[in-house]
């Protein structure tokens, strides 16, 4: 006898994509229990619809599975929605650094003065780029006597939209208990002015955190980290990712989101990980290991990954030009910063594979690349057969002979489609870095596919938006979407490397059950067939027919996750 199905999307296009890319095309899908059990004709689908059966006819749109995020900050969604975010503020065609300062300062004020009750005002958003000729070619130091200005009073705190600079008032650093007899770190970068005292300017991860954990009363409540966390998952839900990874959170912020997940009020399936850094990685893993598991939350919640900052600036194997290095004042030579002694981090990803963890890392440039890939081989001796996944995030340069060695060794690229505009001209200071050659090699996709590298695609928000359509627009076009900020300036741009665009399938892939088995979940979700979780969503479009050029405009109508509705238009 037939299970009759509790819900049957009829009259479909559905389209999904196995781990071994075959496309999966059907006109019907049925659910029961949360799951699905039957994907095929509507003819067919006819046998399991009962007197209880809801049927839904999707009038000749797609039915995809939900998307995942690869590479996000979950725990960051409170310094997305509960602060001064500045993030909108740029007219990159027409601002200098000067008219951006002007209207930080005013979303700072407003901010500041309508909480007064705030004994630490917070701000996200703003570019280091802006100010290192990223507009009109202009240079000019963002410092704290720029925030002293609006908000002399109490400290301020202004994060950059990347997570790697901040700039603190005067207020800020006095209350870290900064000064210009501070020594500098070993970690990152403290910007001084001429007698030595901090400028505001702080870079890197490791030393952030070090100077917020001095600041008292910077972290939010419980209560404004689980509000902004439960927006975050419905920006998820209204754009059809049912998955993602947390790839910056704390204890604190992991204790917040295993209560959600216990609780069912997360209802987004959600990975996340354990940052080390060079200086003290054995103390605060040896710390985290002996408690490993204590996050997780059957398939909801799981925290099963070590994660690595290896470079900042992009650490490139030839240095930067001068021009660079002399209007930054740097000596020439310089490579960017890697951020991990290399005997250290070969040491130090040897133990954690020892101990069964997956390794995750932050490399922007082709060295800090190289470097982690030279590790991750090496570290991949200890596997002792366990089915373990590496992953390199951003991969923003890395060398053909690189990109081999990733697909030779199943090392994932953990990629930001969104990113992978090919007209370099609308970012001057890639140009400026590495010179233009260089610079046009910059976020590559088809190229890592031809090589073997298995490609799973996050936004990582809040760097970029939570918009798979409009990142898989950019992916197959290699240029702006008409909704993008840049499109009037890069629209008539050339485009480098246009043979560098992925088709349809291989986004969907990258998407979907890449994503998922990146954080081992390719047997549970992450397309659509018999058995799987009935992670669903149902857009407005029929993507097959839907012109490449036209992908920004698709906007999901509904979006199931274990057969439950969680988003409707």
């Amino acid at each position: 006898m037939t299970v009759k199905a509790d819900r049957i999307l009829k009259n479909a296009k559905v389209y999904s994509v196995t781990l071994d890319g075959k496309e999966i095309r059907a006109d019907a899908v049925g659910i029961a229990d949360g799951k699905i059990i039957f994907v095929g004709s509507d003819q067919d689908a006819e046998a399991y619809i009962g007197e209880q059966t809801i049927v839904t006819d999707c009038g000749g749109k797609s039915v995809l599975p939900g998307f995942g995020d690869a590479h996000m900050h979950f725990a960051w969604s409170a310094k997305k929605y509960a602060v001064a975010d500045v993030s909108d503020v740029v007219d990159k065609k027409h601002d200098t650094p000067e008219d951006v300062i002007k209207k930080i300062q005013k979303v700072l004020k407003d901010y500041a003065d309508a909480h007064k009750n705030y004994p630490v005002i917070q701000g996200i958003g703003w570019d280091r780029f802006w100010f290192l000729g990223g507009l009109q070619g202009m240079t000019r130091p963002f410092t704290r006597h720029d925030l002293d200005a609006v908000v002399p009073d109490r400290p301020v705190v202004m994060l950059s939209y990347c997570g790697h600079v901040m700039v603190l008032n005067t207020k800020a650093i006095e209350a870290a208990g900064l000064s210009a007899d501070t020594p500098d770190p070993e970690s990152g970068t403290i910007r001084r002015e001429e007698d030595g005292y901090p400028d505001g300017y702080f870079q890197e991860p490791d030393l952030m955190n070090r100077v917020l954990a001095r600041i008292p009363n910077y972290s939010f409540t419980e209560e404004q980290n689980k509000e902004a966390m439960l927006k975050c998952q419905e920006v998820f839900f209204k754009n059809g990712t049912t998955m993602g990874a947390d790839l910056l959170g704390d204890a604190e912020s992991y204790a917040y989101i295993k209560e959600m997940a216990e609780s069912g009020a997360l209802k987004v399936r959600m990975n996340g990980v354990l940052t080390i850094y060079n200086d003290d990685w054995q103390e605060v893993y040896a710390k985290e290991n002996a408690e490993w598991g204590k996050y997780n939350v059957e398939d909801v919640f799981k925290v099963d990954t070590i994660k690595y900052f290896v470079d900042g600036t992009p650490a490139m194997i030839v240095p930067y030009t001068d021009e660079f290095c002399k209007e930054s004042g740097i000596p020439a030579g310089y490579k960017g910063d890697f951020l991990w002694d290399y005997d250290n981090l070969m040491k130090s990803m040897e133990t954690v594979r020892k101990d069964g963890h997956n390794i995750h890392v932050h490399a922007m440039g082709d060295y800090g690349a190289q470097a982690s890939i030279d590790c991750m081989i090496n570290a991949q001796k200890y596997n002792d057969g366990r089915d373990l996944r590496d992953a390199i995030a951003h991969c923003s340069f890395v060398t053909p002979e690189d990109m081999v060695r990733m697909g030779e060794h199943n090392i994932i690229g953990s990629v930001q489609p969104y990113w992978m505009i090919g007209c370099i001209e609308e970012a001057p200071e890639y140009i400026m870095m590495l010179g233009m050659d260089r610079a046009k090699r910059a976020f590559l996709g088809k190229s890592f596919m031809d090589a073997g590298v298995r490609c799973a695609f996050g936004s990582d928000f809040p760097v970029t938006p939570i918009n798979p359509f409009q990142g898989m627009q950019v992916a197959m076009t290699r240029r702006d979407t008409p909704i993008d900020p840049l499109y009037e300036i890069s629209k008539d741009m050339e485009c480098y490397n246009p043979e560098d665009a992925i088709d349809l399938q291989q986004t969907i892939q990258a998407f979907t059950i890449n994503t998922a088995y990146q954080w081992h979940l390719e047997n549970v979700t992450g397309s659509i067939e018999v058995g799987k979780s009935a992670d669903l969503i149902l857009i407005d479009h029929d993507i097959e027919a839907t012109p490449a050029t036209q992908l920004y405009t698709i906007k999901v109508q509904e979006t199931l996750l274990r057969g439950e509705t969680v988003y409707k238009a």
